[in-house]
């Protein structure tokens, strides 16, 4: 009986588990960083980074064999994260920051190919599909972090000259990920070595093959369904 609860439980999370991550991910994005200078602010980013790790484990298919290894990365990840955020035990920034890109890494492929095995569109794909490239923004933000930490001075800007923490420089190198995503270059953060040059290379590249590959496939799927309802 519990564990016929539990699967239809889990059953109604898979069902919005996109919408509750897309809702997460957008408070992660436009909340956090107004409250950086506020008290606690490593407590403040570990809660928000908490529900939208978390969040995004119950995303994954439970059927799929990195359930388990994204439910290992997400637990280890996030004991790291909060004995430092509450001064238990300090890690190396790169340690903590490696196991979130390859956490990360594997919710793009794991979404990913439930995107690509999709034979009809509804608003929990389209959800998923945002929460995607959003992940793919958070997950070349921890990258570019743990260049910058492995290799200092990698990227320079004033939002970075500026920056008092770790935490703050973290947040400007997302925001920049998400410019260099959307190839919008701003300019006020700049790469200052080959490595980081070819980092945002790349990642603008993907910026642009998520618009012509995965939006194309969507938009081919959506004029299917309305061509079989009108036959």
């Amino acid at each position: 009986m519990t564990t016929r609860l539990h699967e239809k439980q889990r059953a109604k999370w898979s069902r919005y588990g996109f919408q509750n991550l897309l809702a997460w991910l957008f408070l992660f994005l436009m909340v956090r960083p107004f409250l950086a200078k506020a008290g606690y602010a490593d407590v403040v980013f570990s809660g928000f980074l908490s529900l939208v790790l978390l969040s995004a484990a119950y995303a994954v298919n439970s059927k799929s064999r990195l359930f388990a290894p994204a439910l290992f990365l997400v637990t280890l990840s996030l004991a790291l994260l909060w004995l430092s955020a509450l001064n238990v035990l300090h890690w190396p920034a790169a340690l903590t920051s490696g196991l979130f890109v390859l956490y990360l890494g594997m919710l793009v492929y794991s979404f990913g190919r439930q995107l690509f095995a999709v034979r009809r569109v509804d608003a929990n794909v389209i959800c998923a599909a945002l929460c995607l490239y959003l992940i793919i923004g958070i997950l070349w933000g921890a990258i570019f972090g743990v260049l910058e930490s492995l290799a200092p001075g990698s990227f320079a800007g004033k939002l970075l000259s500026d920056a008092g923490s770790a935490q703050e420089v973290n947040q400007h190198l997302y925001y920049f990920s998400f410019v260099t995503l959307s190839t919008l270059g701003y300019g006020d953060i700049t790469p200052q070595t080959e490595g980081a040059a070819a980092l945002c290379q790349t990642e603008a590249i993907l910026g642009q093959f998520f618009a012509l590959v995965l939006v194309a496939r969507l938009v081919g799927i959506q004029i299917a369904q309305e061509g079989n309802r009108e036959s």
